[in-house]
C-alpha cells in the first residue's frame, strides 16, 4: 500500500530523485572533450569538437552551459558552438569549460595545425620572348599552396632546364610566407623553345612539376618594352610613390611606338593603382596614374595589350613601404601657451609627413650658450632634431615678425638642432590675421635647411640678377606643376630682391606668387607645393611628394580674399652654424649667411 511519502515520490518529475521528501539537483561534475586531438594539414580547415557533461550521478546533462575557447588564438579559433579553425601553423589547445558554484571543471583536446603542400602553381615568367643567351626580364615563380590554396612557407622547389641548354640562376629555392619560389632564366645560345620545370619535393601535389616555355629570337626582330623611370622606390606607406612607374615601348628598329594600351597591375603587396590602363605618347612612354604602397615589398607589373610580342613584356616594377621614421622635437625656452604650443605641433606634424625616413642620430655635448646666445646645454643623444622655440620681445610690434634657422648640422646638410624666435609684440597680430600657423610652418622649413644650408651643398647658383636653385629633384617637380615652359630665366627661380634674409632664400614671388616658401605671406590659400618637398629631397631627406599641397606654378597673381600680404623679411637667423661627424664633434663652423 503507498504511502503519502511513497507516492510523491512516484509523481516525482524525470530525471530528479527523492530522499525523503527532497528533490535532487544535478550539479555538472565531469566534462569529456572529443575528440582527444585534431590535426590539420591545411589552414581554413574547420572539425567539429563535442564536449559531454555529466551529473554527480554520472549521467548525462542535455544542453549543458559549455564555453569554448583555445590556448592560442594564433594558431586556432573556435566558435561558441565548438567548430575549430586552423589559422595557422602550430601546436595549441582547445578548451570546454563550465563554470559552477564550487569552481569551473574544464577538459581540453590537442589541436595540430601544419600544412601539407597540395598545389603548385604558376605566379610569372612562363611564354616570354627575347633574344638568344638572354636573361629573361621576368623571374621565373612558382607558389606551393595547401589543399585550400593558402600558401606555404619554407618548401625546397627544384629548377631544370629541360630544352635550350639554357641556365637558372640557381638550381632550387625555398618558399617563401607568400608560398613563391623563383629563379632568373637565361636562355641558351640557339634560336627557337626553351622550356625549364619547376618541382616542389613532396607526393600528391597537383601541377607538379610545372613547366615554362620560352623563345630565343633573333635581336631587333621584336616590338620592346622597358622600364623608363619609377623602379626600386621607397615610399611612405599609404601614399603613392614620387615618382610614377613608366614603360617606354618600342618598335624592332628602335623607334617609340605611340597609342599603344599598357596595363598596371599590383602583384606584392596590397597597394593600390589609380590610372591603371594608359596610352603611351608619341614619345612612347605609359605610366600609371598613382601607386599607393604598404609595408614592406611592393611589385607592380605593366603590360602592353597587344597581339604581337613584345621583348620584356611584362615589366615588372619594385617597390618598398617603409613607415614615417623622422621626429621633430619642438621644446620651449619660455613659458608657452598650450594654444601656440599646439601651433607649433601642428607644424611639425606637417614636415614630419613630407620628411619620413630616418636620418642618422648624433651625440651632442655642447655648452649653454650656442646659437647666438640662445641654445641650453645638450649633452644627449639627438633623433631627429631639436628645434628651441621662444616667444619673446624683440623689437616692438611691425618689424621682425621672427627668425629661424639651424644650428648644428650634419656633415651631409640636414640640421641637427635649430631655432625660431618670435617676437611677442607680433604673434597676436598674426593669431588675429589666421597667419601665425603659415609663419610657423614656413619658419620650420628654414630651421630644417630650406634656403639656409643650400650654399654649403651647392644647391644654389646665387648672387647676380637671377639665383636659382640647381637640385635635379626640385628641377623635376618644378617641370611638373606648370614650369616646363618657364622661360624667363633659370630654374628654378629663386628671390633675387629684398635684403639679406630674404634674397637667394626663397622662391621667387614673382613666380611662385602664393607658394608658402616665398618670402611673403599671401592673401588666401598659401601652398607647400612638391616643388618645396622635392628641395628638401635634394638636402638628403628622404621626401614624400604625396604630401604637398596642390600646387601649380600660377601664370596669373592668385586670387585674393582680401586680407593683406604680410612681408616676412629677414626672417633667417644669421648666426654660425655648427658642423657636427658621426661622433657629435664639431669639425667646421659655416659662417653666417
Amino acid at each position: 500500500m503507498w504511502s503519502r511519502r511513497s507516492l510523491l515520490c512516484a509523481l516525482a518529475l524525470g530525471g530528479v530523485a527523492c530522499h525523503g521528501t527532497e528533490q535532487f539537483t544535478p550539479v555538472p561534475t565531469t566534462i569529456d572533450v572529443a575528440p582527444v586531438a585534431v590535426s590539420f594539414g591545411a589552414l581554413g580547415r574547420i572539425r567539429l569538437l563535442t564536449a559531454v557533461v555529466r551529473d554527480q550521478r554520472g549521467d548525462t546533462i542535455a544542453a549543458p552551459s559549455v564555453q569554448w575557447s583555445v590556448g592560442n588564438g594564433s594558431v586556432a579559433s573556435v566558435d561558441a558552438a565548438g567548430h575549430v579553425t586552423s589559422v595557422a601553423v602550430g601546436v595549441t589547445q582547445a578548451y570546454a569549460t563550465v563554470q559552477r558554484s564550487a569552481g569551473p571543471i574544464q577538459d581540453s583536446t590537442a589541436i595540430t595545425v601544419t600544412q601539407v603542400p597540395a598545389q603548385l602553381t604558376k605566379v610569372s615568367g612562363d611564354q616570354q620572348l627575347d633574344t638568344a643567351a638572354a636573361t629573361l626580364p621576368a623571374a621565373v615563380v612558382v607558389q606551393v599552396n595547401d589543399s585550400t590554396a593558402h600558401p606555404i612557407a619554407g618548401i625546397v622547389v627544384s629548377f631544370f632546364v629541360t630544352q635550350g641548354s639554357g641556365v637558372p640562376s640557381a638550381g632550387a629555392d625555398t618558399t617563401d610566407v607568400l608560398g613563391r619560389a623563383g629563379v632568373q632564366w637565361t636562355l641558351g645560345p640557339g634560336l627557337g623553345a626553351n622550356t625549364l620545370t619547376a618541382t616542389a619535393a613532396g607526393a600528391g601535389i597537383s601541377g607538379n612539376p610545372a613547366t615554362f616555355g620560352a623563345q630565343a629570337v633573333a635581336a631587333g626582330s621584336r616590338p620592346t618594352v622597358a622600364v623608363a623611370v619609377g623602379d626600386a622606390q621607397t615610399g611612405l606607406v599609404g601614399f603613392v610613390v614620387n615618382t610614377p612607374p613608366t614603360v617606354l615601348v618600342r618598335d624592332a628598329g628602335g623607334i617609340p611606338l605611340a597609342g599603344k594600351t599598357v596595363s598596371f597591375r599590383v602583384t606584392v603587396g596590397s597597394g593600390t593603382v589609380q590610372g591603371g590602363s594608359a596610352l603611351t605618347d608619341a614619345n612612347g612612354l605609359a605610366h600609371v596614374g598613382a601607386w599607393s604602397v604598404t609595408a614592406g615589398a611592393n611589385a607592380l607589373t605593366a603590360t602592353v595589350q597587344d597581339t604581337g610580342v613584345y621583348f620584356g613584356n611584362p615589366v615588372t616594377f619594385t617597390a618598398t613601404g617603409a613607415a614615417a621614421a623622422y621626429h621633430i622635437d619642438v621644446r620651449f625656452l619660455v613659458p608657452t601657451s598650450p594654444t601656440r604650443m599646439a601651433v607649433f605641433a601642428a607644424a611639425a606634424s606637417r614636415w614630419e609627413s613630407l620628411i619620413y625616413g630616418d636620418v642618422p642620430d648624433r651625440l651632442l655635448n655642447r655648452p649653454a650658450g650656442g646659437c647666438g646666445g640662445v641654445l641650453p646645454a645638450i649633452n644627449e643623444t639627438v633623433d631627429d632634431i631639436i628645434i628651441f622655440a621662444v616667444l619673446d620681445s624683440i623689437d616692438g610690434p611691425g618689424k621682425i615678425l621672427g627668425q629661424a634657422g639651424p644650428c648644428t648640422v650634419r656633415g651631409d646638410g640636414e640640421p641637427v638642432t635649430g631655432v625660431m624666435v618670435f617676437d611677442t609684440a607680433d604673434v597676436a597680430g598674426l593669431e588675429a590675421a589666421g597667419q601665425f600657423a603659415l609663419v610657423i610652418e614656413h619658419e620650420m622649413g628654414h630651421v630644417l635647411g630650406y634656403g639656409t644650408v643650400w650654399n654649403s651643398t651647392v644647391l644654389i647658383d646665387a648672387g647676380g640678377s637671377d639665383p636659382h636653385f640647381v637640385g635635379p629633384q626640385a628641377l623635376a617637380a618644378f617641370d611638373r606643376t606648370g614650369g616646363l615652359n618657364y622661360s624667363l630665366g633659370a630654374k628654378v627661380p629663386v628671390e633675387n630682391t629684398g635684403g639679406v634674409g630674404t634674397r637667394d632664400a626663397h622662391w621667387r614671388e614673382s613666380v611662385f606668387k602664393n607658394e608658402l616658401m616665398t618670402g611673403f605671406i599671401n592673401s588666401g590659400a598659401n601652398p607647400l607645393s612638391v616643388v618645396t618637398t622635392a628641395s628638401m629631397g635634394d638636402l638628403g631627406y628622404q621626401v614624400n611628394y604625396a604630401g604637398s599641397d596642390v600646387y601649380v606654378v600660377p601664370v596669373a597673381p592668385a586670387v585674393s580674399t582680401g586680407r593683406p600680404t604680410l612681408v616676412l623679411g629677414d626672417d633667417i637667423r644669421r648666426v654660425p652654424i655648427e658642423i657636427v661627424d658621426a661622433a657629435g664633434r664639431v669639425v667646421r663652423t659655416m659662417p653666417p649667411r
